[in-house]
């Protein structure tokens, strides 16, 4: 029974860490994805300004500069709201594992 229960342990020490390491990718991956959002932001907030030549302007949307720019945020967008379920759902496995790990180790000092 003993060897049994370490093995239990063992694999849901291993399942923690690969859910840990799925987790804090997909936190990286959202915060790259914020971060490129926001720097379209400010690139179209920098155009939007009225600092820009009028012919620049011209150009760039004549050459659909713009619609590139507003369909890329529009990506980033749902990319990003893909990132948040996988997120949410990389949490829920997280806590599972947790759950589990509380069960084992109450199994083992209630035995």
């Amino acid at each position: 029974m003993a060897n049994t229960q370490r093995k239990l342990l063992k694999l849901v020490a291993l399942k923690r860490q690969k859910a840990e390491q799925a987790l804090a990718l997909v936190q990286a991956r959202l915060r790259q994805l914020e971060s490129d959002l926001q720097a379209l932001q400010a690139d179209l907030a920098r155009a939007d300004s009225g600092d820009a030549d009028v012919q620049a302007l011209m150009l760039a949307s004549r050459h659909g500069h713009m619609e590139r720019m507003l369909s890329e945020m529009d990506r980033k967008q749902a990319d990003i709201a893909d990132a948040k379920q996988q997120l949410h759902r990389a949490r829920e496995d997280l806590k599972k594992i947790l759950n589990s790990e509380d069960q084992l180790a109450q199994m083992k000092t209630g035995a």
